[in-house]
């Protein structure tokens, strides 16, 4: 399977087209972008300003007329590189520290397990970017900025049922996410701030200095956030594999079956006996969910690609990206899992310490921090779009940002459990977004026919088997994986843990 979309005829000089003016000023749709041609001209491109064609290898390509305007000089947005540098740095912030008891969960089976959901993510994040390529292929007016560009794709493959599963998917996972994100950014600074401050309070403090920042508009108003987290990301899985691997050694004696008590400090050796055991079912599937919540980052996918330079390189930054995640979640998981086996805790920073994890601790709190404005941004801009609110900055995109970011307090709050959430969201709307409908879309909108009754794009027998495989075991983990942490996160023991 070739993750680039190299392998496609659509033509490339679409670049960030602006065709408010070609379509004379018609009302835009419902997800931000120009209205279609009504009158069955649904599937076509305006006739008087494009003419189709069929490539060799019967794909279509637009031809423009003189009538459609140049496109924007290049260097306007994001390029293949800090497009990827998003995408690490939007999945990789509290995923990582979660998967070596994620590997508690699974086993050892755990890690193969990683590989085979990164690359069926991967592939299927690779023909989500391939669907916005279509829909601007199909449809100019989506060559113009759009601030819903996810639903935009389901309302175009699978009707309005599709968009509006789409509008309530992405904002249970980002809502989901961003509660973790938030929890997780409260517990960071409380172990650095004990005993002044509670991880409860620290939440509300770490909320107050997100307010501001997550006024910004778009990804590429904050383009210098995705590079510092890629490198907070890569320091941080280093400085816990090497403290880890130092700190805790394999016990000598085989006869030992329990761990010893680790609680670290300064300058102080400490031996681990790991302890492992075969996983249960409702345990295999909990981190199930922990390791596809890791990589799901599928909801934000068409919002970074909507603001690169050249949309049909996203493919590209999706390969980059998830090869640069596996190569970090391999190590941080099977170190932290085979030195402190069953008893590894939810977040690995907790089971180490020193002088260089206090540091890490101090960046990944940065880090995230500015994780939470990136998740943030998609459900901020489809709230906009439905109450109307100018894109140019003003009080009314002010107050909008921080009703949501007061949600997002309200529900760390009441659930301030990162790992009980996170398993949740992850084997549910995650798995619905990153799993089931990127392959769903994608078929349907290659499949669609053109004028002369051919398809839009020739899906191969082996790439339509591979995607509706990753559908279905989307769905089928899915399902056993929320039906699982749901029970947890009901439990008395979570339950208690509330704030309030």
């Amino acid at each position: 399977m070739v993750f680039s979309s190299k392998t496609y005829g659509v033509a490339n000089h679409h670049q960030h087209l602006f065709l408010e003016k070609a379509d004379g000023g018609k009302e835009k749709d419902a997800e931000g972008a120009v209205a279609p041609t009504p009158a069955g001209e649904d599937s076509k491109a305006p006739e008087s300003n494009t003419t189709t064609t069929t490539s060799n290898d019967e794909t279509p390509s637009t031809t423009t007329s003189a009538a459609t305007p140049a496109p924007p000089p290049a260097g306007n947005g994001l390029g293949v590189y800090v497009a990827a540098a998003f995408l690490v740095a939007e999945m990789s912030g509290s995923g990582v520290l979660a998967l070596p008891r994620a590997l508690a969960s699974t086993g050892w089976a755990g890690l193969p397990l990683m590989a085979v959901l990164c690359l069926a993510v991967g592939f299927a994040g690779t023909r989500l970017g391939m669907c916005w390529v279509l829909l601007e292929h199909r449809w100019p007016q989506y060559r113009a900025p759009c601030r819903q560009p996810y639903p935009a794709i389901a309302r175009r493959a699978l009707g309005i049922p599709g968009q509006w599963v789409v509008v309530v998917a992405q904002t249970l996972t980002l809502v989901g996410v961003t509660a973790v994100v938030l929890i997780l950014t409260g517990d960071l600074l409380a172990s650095l701030a004990t005993p002044l401050l509670s991880p409860c309070l620290c939440t509300g403090v770490v909320a107050c200095l997100l307010l501001p920042a997550s006024w910004l508009a778009t990804p590429k108003d904050f383009w210098f956030v995705s590079v510092a987290g890629v490198v907070v990301t890569v320091l941080q899985c280093v400085v816990v594999v090497v403290t880890t691997a130092l700190e805790g050694t394999p016990s000598p004696d085989p006869s030992i079956t329990t761990n010893t008590t680790f609680t670290n400090t300064t300058n102080t050796t400490i031996t681990i006996y790991p302890f492992y055991t075969s996983p249960s079912l409702s345990s295999f599937f909990l981190g199930f969910g922990t390791i596809l919540f890791s990589f799901g980052g599928a909801s934000t996918f068409p919002t970074i690609q909507n603001d690169m330079e050249d949309r049909t390189r996203f493919p590209v930054s999706v390969t980059i990206a998830f090869l640069v995640l596996l190569a970090l979640y391999m190590p941080v998981s099977g170190v932290g899992y085979g030195v402190f086996g069953v008893h590894v805790p939810s977040n690995i920073l907790l089971a180490v310490s020193g002088a260089a994890v206090t540091t890490v601790r101090v960046f990944l709190f940065v880090h995230l921090l500015f994780a939470f404005i990136i998740l943030l941004n998609p459900v901020a801009q489809g709230a906009e779009e439905l109450l109307g609110v100018p894109h140019a900055f003003g009080w009314r995109r002010c107050a909008v940002r921080s009703l949501l970011v007061a949600v997002e307090v309200v529900v760390s709050l009441l659930v301030p459990d990162f790992q009980a959430v996170l398993n949740l969201v992850g084997g549910s709307t995650i798995a619905l977004m990153s799993f089931v409908l990127p392959p769903l879309c994608y078929l349907r909108l290659s499949d669609a026919p053109d004028d002369s009754g051919r398809p839009h794009r020739v899906v191969g027998a082996w790439e339509r088997v591979a995607l509706w495989g990753v559908a279905v075991v989307g769905v089928a983990g899915g399902l056993v994986t929320t039906y699982t942490a749901a029970s947890v996160l009901a439990s008395p023991a979570v339950q208690q843990r509330s704030c309030f």
